[in-house]
């Protein structure tokens, strides 16, 4: 069992090319998640149960530490806005560290979406 941030890792998928893949580990000190790897088509049902971790706990703030991401694509950066868009009000996914394409893509499709923070 792999280990990241001092939990078990919720699930892994490896890229059928030998990529990157992509692994979730619990974050200790705050709700969220850590992941690992690349966001791609190959990665997409782990992204999918990461973002359904988050968006089911009940705090208002749940984290995403994605310093460790290579990459994302724009279909990657679109179920983050979905389910983002789905949140209610009061609630907020905070992207630690994202890689740098996607803020430029949130920033260049959905400027407006008030439930997604970046922290750098």
């Amino acid at each position: 069992m792999a280990y990241g941030d001092g939990g078990p890792a919720a699930s892994t998928a490896s890229d059928d090319l030998g990529g990157a893949g992509l692994r979730l580990y619990a974050l200790v000190e705050r709700p969220g998640i850590r992941l690992v790897g690349e966001i791609s088509p190959s990665t997409r049902p782990v992204w999918r149960q990461a973002l359904a971790q988050v968006s089911g706990q009940s705090e208002h703030i749940c984290f995403l530490e994605l310093s460790a991401i290579t990459f994302v694509d724009v279909a990657g950066a679109s179920e983050l806005v979905r389910t983002a868009q789905a949140l209610t009000e009061r609630r907020r996914l905070v992207l630690e560290r994202p890689p740098p394409e996607l803020p430029r893509l949130l920033d260049l499709f959905w400027p407006e979406l008030r439930t997604i923070e970046v922290a750098a």
